[in-house]
Parts: C-alpha cells; sequence; structure tokens
C-alpha cells in the first residue's frame, strides 16, 4: 500500500519543539515488532514518509534506526531524563492498541503516555486545532507522487487540519517542496525530494511507522482482477 500510518507531535509545544526528544522517540519505537504482534506481518516498516511504490521513495537516506540506549542518551543530553507526561490522541481501535505499545515502549524512557481517543471528527479538530501533543495518523499518497505525499504532510502552508497536524515549520523544506512542484526533470525531482525528506527524518515531526499490506480475497475460479497500491480495486476484466 501507499498509504502511512505514523505518529506525529505538536512541533509547537515543549518538549516536542525539540528534535532532539522527538528522535529520541523515534528511536525506542520498535516498528517491525507493532507490525508483527498487532499486524500478524501483513506491513511493511516504514523507514521513510513515502512507500516504495511512490515516485519520490528514496533508498538513500539515512533512517532512524531502533535503539532504546542511544534514545535514553539523547534525552538526557536535551535534559529530559527523568522524562515527562505527555498525551496521545487517536481515533479508532487499531490506533489506540498501537498507543498502548508506544505507551509501554517510552515507558523505559520514563515517559508516562497518557492516551486520549475521540471519535473521528472530534480527533480531525482536536488535532488540527494545534491542541494535541502527539497523535497517531494517517496518509495515502494516492496520486503515486511525492508531492501529495510531502507538501501537504510538511509545508507551513498546510499546518492545520490541511494535513500538517504536526505543525512542522522548516524554510528549507518549503523551498524545497515549492521547487520540486514546478521542476519537470525526473532526476532533478527526485534529487529535490530526497533532499527534503532527510531534513524531515533528521528533525522528526512525525514518525512514519508502517505502510499496511492490501489484502483480498479472490474464489480460486476468479480471473482478471487487479489491485492498485492506492486501494482501488480494478473489477473491469473480472471473470470466472
Amino acid at each position: 500500500s501507499v498509504r502511512m500510518e505514523y505518529v506525529g507531535f505538536n512541533t509547537d509545544k515543549a518538549p516536542f519543539d525539540d528534535p532532539s526528544v522527538r528522535q529520541a522517540i523515534a528511536m525506542a519505537i520498535d516498528k517491525q515488532a507493532i507490525i508483527d504482534e498487532m499486524l500478524v506481518g501483513r506491513a511493511k516498516v516504514a523507514d521513510t514518509p513515502l512507500a516504495p511504490a511512490v515516485f519520490g521513495h528514496s533508498e538513500n537516506l539515512a533512517t532512524v534506526e531502533n535503539d532504546k540506549e542511544a534514545a535514553k542518551a539523547l534525552l538526557e543530553e536535551s535534559g529530559y531524563a527523568d522524562g515527562f507526561t505527555a498525551e496521545i490522541t487517536v481515533m479508532d481501535r487499531t490506533a489506540a492498541d498501537m498507543a498502548a505499545f508506544i505507551q509501554e515502549e517510552l515507558a523505559d524512557l520514563n515517559i508516562e503516555l497518557e492516551i486520549y481517543q475521540l471519535e473521528s471528527g472530534a480527533f480531525l479538530d482536536y488535532v488540527g486545532g494545534g491542541d494535541h501533543d502527539m497523535f497517531i495518523g494517517g496518509w495515502g499518497t494516492v496520486t503515486l507522487d511525492a508531492d501529495y505525499g510531502l507538501y501537504a504532510l510538511f509545508h507551513s502552508s498546510n499546518i492545520g487540519t490541511s494535513g500538517n497536524r504536526s505543525r512542522y515549520q522548516n524554510a528549507e523544506v518549503d523551498a524545497l517542496l515549492d521547487e520540486a512542484r514546478s521542476e519537470t526533470d525526473e532526476a532533478s525531482r527526485l534529487a529535490l525530494y530526497e533532499e527534503a525528506q532527510q531534513i524531515i527524518l533528521d528533525e522528526s515531526p512525525i514518525i512514519p511507522i508502517y505502510h499496511p499490506s492490501l489484502l483480498t480475497g479472490l474464489g480460486a475460479d476468479i480471473e482478471g482482477y487487479g489491485q492498485h497500491p492506492a486501494s482501488f480495486h480494478f473489477l473491469k476484466d473480472v471473470h470466472r
């Protein structure tokens, strides 16, 4: 799937206005364990915001590795060795289960997470309005192009309900995403998106967790079915 499930921070609020704190939390979360324990292995670890099927995905990025000891050291350097208390907002059972897993992981860093669950409309208003600390969200890059996957989530013009619920602002990222929108050469666009993604990974306004697998049950006599990575079903040529 080209969908990404992720943990987001409110980068306007302390201590999440500190990139080192955000990166420490990213280091502490075992994404593969979430996939194995919650999804029975039916997903792919998301190391970057863009799934492999999306134009703009890169294998050349320095990604955040799972390393709890390094996370503890980073928090200590940032002045949070004793941890803190924060709220993580979710809107469905799957996200609540993931939040409970993360709650347990972060307890090792002396971070106490309180899980706050809302129905979808209230969730979007609450998180879009900037009242949250952390949240669990999802985004599908249905166009299979990096612009759709990065501009809404990370450009400062989209802070709030438009998509940038982490309230992330970085002038260099804005400039790279703006330039990539008008660039017609594919190699140049890829280079711009790669540079933007590296900055995003280094500053960790969100933590990409996984790209879910798409599952379809078919009878043994069914032929001609197709599955698009943006979850669309191709049924025109289906026959027995």
